[in-house]
C-alpha cells in the first residue's frame, strides 16, 4: 500500500503509547490535546509520552505548550535532549540516492501526558521504572526525579512543597501582646493546653464592646481553601478540620483548566464538610457564601456555573 488516508485522532488513545508527530505546529496541537482529552476521560491507564520539539530551548511560545502549561496534573516534563545528543535516523530514498538534510536546530523534550491511574500501575509495578527509562535513554537530561501518585504533586515536582508546609513559617505561639480597653498593652499567653476553657481567657484580651457569637469556637467546623502558583500553573487545595473533635479532611477540587480556581476550592471545602455531617460551618470567604445563597434562591442560574 503506497498510501493512506486516516485520521489518527478518530479514537482515544488508551494504554500506553508514544506520540512523535509531524513538526507542524497545528497537528502537534491537535496532538497534545487529543492526548490530555484521552488521560482526562479514560478509566483505565493511559500514558502518552509525547516527543516534541523545543524551537527556542523553552517552551513558551508554542501553541501545544500553553495547552500543557494549563493541565499540569496531566502533563509532566519528563526529560529534554539536547541538540548535540539528538540525531534522526536517515530515510532510505529511491535507487538508494541519499539527499542531505539540513542540520536541526531544536531539542527534544520528553512530556507525560497521563492519568492517576496510570502513575499509580507504573508505581506498583516497578518503583524505578523510570531509573530503568533514563538507561535506556541515556542521550536525554531528566529533569524529573521521581513520580508520585498524586497528580498535584507531581505537578509540584520534587524540588517544590505545597502549600501545606506554609504553616511553619508562623511564629512560635508563646506569647502575643493585645491592647486593652485602657491602651494598655497585656501579655496574653496562649500556650495553652487544647481542652482549656475558653472562658478563662484575660477579661482586658479583647475589646468591651464586641459580643461573642458563639459559646465555643471549638464545636464549629472551619473550612478553607488554597491557591499556590507555580511555573507551570497554579494548584488549589481545600481543607475541613473541627477543633473540639481534632479530625482534619483534605478536599481534592478536580479543577481543570478554567475551573481550577480559588472559589472553587472554597465551596469543594464546604460541600465536603457537609458531606461529613457538621451542621455549623464557617468560612472565610464571602464569595462562597453567596454562591451558597445563589444556589438555594435561584438554582436555574447555576446549570452552567463552573
Amino acid at each position: 500500500m503506497f498510501g493512506a488516508n486516516t485520521n489518527a485522532f478518530s479514537s482515544r488513545f488508551s494504554g500506553f503509547s508514544i506520540c512523535h508527530p509531524i513538526y507542524h505546529e497545528n497537528i502537534m496541537l491537535l496532538a497534545a490535546r487529543h492526548a490530555i482529552y484521552s488521560a482526562a476521560v479514560s478509566t483505565e491507564e493511559t500514558a502518552t509520552f509525547m516527543l516534541l520539539p523545543s524551537w527556542n530551548k523553552k517552551m513558551t511560545t508554542n501553541p501545544y505548550a500553553s495547552l500543557c502549561r494549563k493541565y499540569p496534573h496531566i502533563c509532566k516534563l519528563m526529560g529534554i535532549i539536547p541538540l548535540d545528543q539528538l540525531q534522526y535516523a536517515k530515510v532510505p530514498f529511491w535507487n538508494n540516492i541519499q539527499i542531505p538534510l539540513s542540520k536541526h536546530s531544536w531539542e527534544l523534550q520528553i512530556i507525560a501526558i497521563w492519568n492517576t491511574k496510570d502513575r499509580v500501575c507504573l508505581n506498583a509495578h516497578n518503583k524505578d521504572w523510570l531509573k530503568e527509562i533514563a538507561k535506556e535513554i541515556p542521550e536525554a537530561k531528566w529533569e524529573t526525579k521521581n513520580i508520585h501518585n498524586h497528580p498535584y504533586q507531581t505537578a509540584l515536582g520534587s524540588g517544590q512543597h505545597s502549600g501545606h508546609n506554609k504553616i511553619n513559617k508562623l511564629p512560635n505561639d508563646h506569647t502575643q501582646a493585645s491592647e486593652g480597653p485602657d491602651k494598655t498593652s497585656a501579655l496574653i499567653s496562649t500556650d495553652q493546653p487544647h481542652n482549656c476553657n475558653i472562658d478563662e481567657a484575660p477579661q482586658n484580651s479583647s475589646s468591651q464592646n464586641l459580643t461573642r457569637k458563639v459559646k465555643d469556637w471549638r464545636d464549629w467546623t472551619y473550612t478553607d481553601g488554597s491557591l499556590q502558583k507555580n511555573e507551570v500553573g497554579q494548584d488549589t487545595d481545600s481543607g475541613v478540620y473541627h477543633p473540639h473533635l481534632n479530625v482534619s479532611h483534605y478536599v481534592n477540587p478536580k479543577g481543570m483548566g478554567i475551573t481550577n480556581t480559588i472559589s472553587r476550592a472554597e465551596l469543594a471545602a464546604i460541600a465536603a464538610a457537609v458531606i461529613h455531617g457538621y451542621s455549623h460551618i464557617a468560612t472565610g470567604n464571602l464569595t462562597s457564601l453567596h454562591q451558597t445563597k445563589k444556589e438555594l434562591s435561584h438554582p436555574n442560574i447555576h446549570r452552567h456555573h463552573i
